[in-house]
């Protein structure tokens, strides 16, 4: 199939946090397996190029406009689309900037089927935003990284909700083929839990281990979207041991509460063939997506029992960076989560698409345990 066209609406350019690199990474693997349109346009009142930068005059008119009557300011530049398109995709992270939809004119109207990816949604905000939510309807599907917000989500909008996990690009973030050395024995990138991050820091100063981890918070990214993909790929892929730890275990935030939801560190670590240490999400979509045994080893002892009885079994840790790898290249590449956006809608993979998912079985098919 060669004559379809799609279109990829995403906010990762007006959002300069970590996070946005997801969506940056989802949009790079689906222009290469699809004809593809990306509209991601820098927010219209902050350049983080040019931070003193002033916004036009008629921009700054409009927001003051509308806050005086308590409606979304959208940061998202007014885009005009000039063609149609088979189906559309509009991919944000939270959940208000699914208002920003509104600025692309005639988005609806140009797409034959369009679509939602909303990659955080805790139940508690959605009172509170049930307005935004409103715009549900006029999606033709909802895809959510959080299942449990289904029930409830459902709520606000007449639109069909499933359940879509994020992933990774497998032809960068795996170590298979060239293996690269782990020289890093520890990586932590983001969340961490700070009793344990002490005791992992002691065991490594005893140790003389190295142990890489986050010193900043809130940081922008400085160098764009590639390197950062890139830096957190390289790291991983040289990394022994990748430390992930799922929301609920993150103190200081209302909005998640006890919420059990998957997120994207596990797929990067298991992709880089590292052996995920921490503590797993008890949810439908985590237990569906690391169904193998070892996927996750809890860290639920000190850092050196933990460590010391997976170093105690060579033959272990090999068997759980090639499962690792292996369920990675199979199921958890961007190609297969379009591969289930295209089902929901009754649509067939493109050529570059098939070839994509044969290049990666064929990936998984020559790896030995003897070289991990």
């Amino acid at each position: 199939m060669t004559d379809r066209h799609c279109l990829l609406i995403a906010t990762f350019n007006m959002d300069a946090r970590a996070w946005s690199g997801v969506p940056w990474e989802f949009a790079q693997v689906l222009g290469q397996i699809e004809s593809l349109d990306v509209v991601a346009p820098r927010d219209r009142f902050y350049d983080k190029d040019n931070p003193t930068a002033i916004a036009p005059l008629r921009d700054r008119l409009e927001a003051r406009w509308l806050r005086a009557r308590g409606r979304h300011v959208p940061r998202m530049p007014v885009v005009q689309l000039t063609r149609d398109y088979d189906l559309a995709l509009y991919v944000c992270q939270f959940i208000y900037e699914i208002e920003e939809i509104v600025q692309v004119r005639d988005f609806h109207s140009r797409a034959k089927k369009s679509a939602l990816f909303l990659f955080e949604g805790w139940p508690a905000t959605f009172a509170a935003r049930s307005r935004t939510l409103a715009l549900l309807d006029r999606f033709d599907h909802v895809f959510v990284l959080n299942g449990s917000s289904i029930a409830e989500l459902s709520r606000y909008t007449s639109t069909p909700i499933s359940q879509l996990s994020t992933a990774t690009d497998l032809m960068r973030t795996s170590a298979a083929p060239d293996h690269p050395r782990r020289v890093v024995d520890f990586c932590c990138i983001g969340r961490n839990d700070p009793e344990v991050h002490e005791a992992l820091l002691k065991f490594a100063t005893e140790r003389g281990l190295f142990y890489s981890y986050d010193v900043w918070k809130n940081q922008n990214v400085a160098r764009g979207w590639e390197a950062v993909r890139r830096w957190n790929a390289d790291l991983i892929r040289r990394s022994r041991f990748y430390i992930a730890w799922d929301p609920a275990r993150q103190g200081g935030r209302p909005d998640v509460g006890k919420t059990q939801a998957l997120s994207t560190r596990y797929f990067e670590g298991a992709a880089g063939g590292a052996i995920l240490l921490g503590s797993a999400p008890d949810c439908p979509e985590y237990h569906a997506a690391f169904d193998w045994p070892d996927a996750l080893v809890p860290l639920d002892q000190s850092p050196a029992q933990v460590i010391g009885a997976l170093e105690a079994d060579p033959e272990r840790m090999a068997r759980i960076r090639h499962d690792n790898l292996r369920q990675s290249l199979l199921r958890h590449d961007w190609a297969h989560r379009w591969a289930s956006i295209l089902a929901t809608f009754d649509l067939r993979r493109t050529a570059r698409h098939v070839a994509r998912e044969n290049a990666l079985a064929d990936r998984a098919s020559t790896l030995r345990t003897e070289e991990l």
